[in-house]
């Protein structure tokens, strides 16, 4: 993995009103793309495992972890 793609592991970040995000693994699952796995935590309940590929994710997500 290059180090690119390792800087998002095993990262999280807290919103202001306390929901997160944490990175919990990152894969090659296709030829040429990684796929992120992560965790969104809001509120009381139990936090939701959502998969993105790496591009969209670095997209979305990508500012909160510098």
């Amino acid at each position: 993995m290059d180090v690119e793609i390792d800087r998002f592991l095993g990262k999280s970040y807290t919103f202001e009103d306390g929901a997160s995000i944490t990175v919990k693994e990152i894969k090659r699952r296709d030829e040429d793309m990684y796929w992120v796995t992560y965790m969104i935590s809001q509120g009381p309940g139990l936090p939701r495992q959502l998969l993105m590929e790496y591009p969209g994710f670095v997209d979305t997500y990508g500012h909160l972890f510098p």
